[in-house]
């Protein structure tokens, strides 16, 4: 049988691959101290590298560009040392792999044992890429040339770690690359959680609402930690960041953080809580709603107070104070009372009439007689504001309405009687001052 044609055919393809395809190499790799690992880029941070004697430390560490040619070979080394530089341990994680990932992890794992003392260790990780594409190219060459032979197929050339660190500097650049991680051994760590803040829960007060109306969004923050501290979130509507919060919490406490948005565009709007803040996680916080026109006649007559201005915060008797209630109708139109209540008692009702999404400003004129600090509530609401009626003469000041009396400025009167008296005094100090002088001279 003439097999010059399958040698031509295999000079070609030699020289196309050991000419034309440039060895590619790994190009990043990085660690990270974590709780847990689910898989590929998908772990949960450890808040503060603190572990005590007997829990257990983890550490994910990947390395990125490391297929060629559909084949993955990567050894990580860990090599732990204590505060004093002895070498604790040693770990090896060989990954072999024979599919199209571009990027690979292993995962340190170790329960401590009780005899590492607490303090400051250090974690040597090195990364050995044991492939390229040149030594794959020559693989592909060899396995052709099997075929066409009819020998038995090679296997794949996968360099060890000496072969690398036996390169040049250059080219070992290309298949090693090292970093290190610091964490401490405490044994009071177990007082520090492994996320200090975890935010949760979200909810909505509504999934449906026509256009402008407002939706509710809240989720539950909690510190873990047994001292006070501060961490922050973001929202984000249809994707875009719109507003953020910033929270303290005291130490073992939760608190909800509230948002609200509304939208014009009927159709469907996705809403996300995203923590911001440092050793902060989050825990399904994604939800959506509908804007739907439709819904206008199904919400009923709901006003919101948004705001209450009073025109003078001082005024003489009987002068009049006009306060303004600013209201808007998240529902459909239709007519509800405000109540306004001067010192927990009712002042005055009016019945107003607003169409949907209207904001209005609903105005009272007030005039009281006597001297006083007045506060202004409105009915259903923590809004509150204060403004006095004060006479032209000084005179002291009392809450009306059984409030506690508070006397805003009082008389002063001199008391003309004791200063006279210490001048005398003073005056006669003196001159027996100068007799007893002139008498010892």
């Amino acid at each position: 049988m003439n097999k010059k044609p399958e040698i031509i055919i295999l000079i070609i393809m030699m020289t196309f691959l050991l000419f034309t395809v440039p060895a590619i190499a790994m190009d990043n790799g990085y660690a990270r101290i974590v709780y847990n690992v689910r898989g590929l880029q998908d772990y949960d941070l450890h808040w503060n590298d603190r572990f005590p004697q007997g829990s257990v430390i983890k550490i994910y560490t990947e390395a990125d560009g490391i297929n060629h040619r559909r084949e993955v070979a990567v050894d990580y080394v860990y090599i732990i040392k204590d505060p004093n530089s002895n070498i604790v341990d040693t770990v090896t994680y060989s990954n072999r792999f024979h599919d199209y990932r571009e990027n690979d992890f292993a995962t340190y794992s170790k329960n401590v044992p009780a005899d590492w003392e607490d303090g400051v260790y250090i974690a040597e990780i090195y990364i050995f890429d044991l492939l390229n594409d040149s030594v794959m190219n020559k693989y592909y060459i060899n396995v052709t040339s099997s075929y066409i032979n009819g020998s038995s197929k090679p296997d794949i050339p996968v360099m060890s770690r000496a072969d690398i660190l036996n390169m040049s500097e250059s080219e070992r650049s290309k298949h090693q690359l090292s970093t290190t991680k610091t964490f401490y051994i405490d044994k009071y760590a177990s007082k520090y959680p492994m996320d200090r803040f975890r935010i949760e829960n979200i909810m909505m007060d509504m999934k449906s609402v026509p256009p402008k109306a407002s939706v509710r969004i809240s989720a539950t923050a909690v510190n873990t930690f047994y001292e006070k501290g501060s961490t922050s979130v973001s929202l984000l509507f249809d994707n875009k960041s719109i507003d953020s919060r910033t929270i303290e919490l005291e130490g073992s406490s939760s608190q909800k953080i509230t948002f609200e948005v509304s939208s014009e565009i009927e159709g469907n709007h996705t809403v996300e809580i995203v923590p911001t803040g440092n050793n902060t996680i989050g825990l399904n916080l994604l939800a959506d709603f509908a804007v739907s026109a439709e819904k206008r006649i199904e919400v009923p007559t709901t006003f919101v107070i948004k705001d209450m201005q009073i025109e003078n915060l001082s005024v003489e008797p009987n002068q009049t104070v006009t306060i303004s209630i600013t209201v808007e109708n998240r529902g459909k139109e239709g007519s509800l009372p405000v109540e306004l209540y001067i010192n927990d008692i009712p002042e005055e009702t009016k019945d107003v009439y607003i169409n949907f999404s209207i904001i209005i400003d609903v105005e009272f004129n007030i005039t009281k007689t006597e001297p006083g600090a007045y506060r202004v509530t409105v009915g259903g609401t923590n809004i509150s504001k204060i403004f006095f009626v004060e006479s032209a003469t000084l005179t002291p000041i009392e809450i009306k309405g059984g409030a506690k009396k508070g006397i805003l400025e009082k008389e002063r009167k001199p008391e003309f009687n004791l200063v006279l008296g210490l001048s005398i005094l003073v005056v006669f100090i003196y001159a027996l001052r100068l007799y007893l002088r002139k008498k010892i001279k």
